[in-house]
């Protein structure tokens, strides 16, 4: 399935996993069909001629997404959620520094910020209501095709997103696997990274509702 990777280190490599195809590509059309119904709440500052489209749907370890942090998104604004329900886990969203400084641009009256330290607390609130717009977004589409009961925390600064991933790992019991979505503006060349936390049992109660469900 293109667009779709389970990724493994040398600490999985060895360890079983089994993720069904079909639902697999289920919950890559969740994730898409959430993104584009977002895009209406987002008219506003993205322009009318922007799409959101989900760029790929990766499942790896904590330290194979650790690393990926580090190296491409050193300086980046990351917001946490904690969802739970019939479903729990940790929901972590974060823009490439420049990304953000673009979304604070334009609804500040350009400003011109050069850095994250520039954004003030208003701008820190207006892109956590993207992330909650983006993950409600999600959030209705999978309860609509899986009917699990779910809910999450508001969004809430993150300033070291390897740190809080860590210690995320260390307080719950989670799954082997994390899940990653890349979501991509095309025309602005923007990507937001959302990373999935799920418990254990989590995926597994998610795919199988989903392979009860019919194809989107």
């Amino acid at each position: 399935m293109p667009n779709i990777a389970i990724e493994q280190n040398e600490a999985s490599i060895h360890e079983d996993y089994f993720l069904p195809p079909q639902e697999i590509k289920k919950l890559y059309e969740v994730a898409q069909r959430g993104a584009a119904e977002s895009v209406n709440s987002l008219r506003d500052f993205l322009g009318s001629y922007n799409d959101i489209h989900l760029n790929c749907l990766s499942f790896l370890p904590l330290t194979m997404m650790i690393d990926r942090i580090k190296l491409f998104y050193s300086n980046h604004l990351g917001y946490h959620m904690r969802f739970s329900g019939e479903i729990s886990g940790e929901i972590y969203t974060f823009f490439r520094e420049s990304d953000a400084i673009f979304f604070v641009d334009k609804i500040s009256e350009h400003r011109h910020i050069k850095t994250l330290k520039d954004i003030n607390r208003v701008e820190i609130s207006f892109l956590a209501e993207l992330v909650n717009i983006l993950s409600n977004s999600f959030w209705r589409t999978l309860t609509e095709k899986t009917s699990l009961k779910w809910w999450f925390t508001p969004p809430a600064r993150v300033n070291e997103m390897d740190r809080a991933l860590t210690y995320s790992a260390k307080v719950y019991s989670l799954e082997s696997l994390l899940i990653h979505f890349e979501y991509l503006i095309p025309n602005l060349e923007i990507r937001i990274q959302m990373v999935i936390m799920p418990t254990e049992n989590t995926l597994k109660k998610i795919l199988e509702k989903l392979n009860t469900e019919k194809t989107i």
